[in-house]
């Protein structure tokens, strides 16, 4: 399979730590995405839109995406401390 295109607001790693073991796992999965665009999350979600949204749970933080197969994409919508 052809690698997907993951894409996110760089806005939203500024949730992520500058440094250190979680940034190395949150920045890890991210990129992972590329290559396993159906990473299933912990949770899922809806958004406004009814669009089905996974959520990752690594550390203590949580991240949102959802997967764009008409184009190839994973969104990552969201990054932030995870509620536990």
């Amino acid at each position: 399979m052809e690698p997907y295109q993951v894409y996110l607001n760089i806005d939203l790693l500024e949730a992520v730590p500058k440094s250190g073991r979680q940034r190395q796992e949150i920045m890890k999965f991210i990129y992972g995405l590329r290559d396993r665009p159906r990473t299933k999350g912990d949770y899922t979600d809806k958004d406004a839109s009814l669009q089905i949204r996974q959520i990752k749970i690594i550390g203590d933080y949580a991240i949102t995406y959802w997967l764009d197969d008409a184009v190839k994409s994973v969104m990552v919508v969201d990054v932030r401390p995870a509620d536990r």
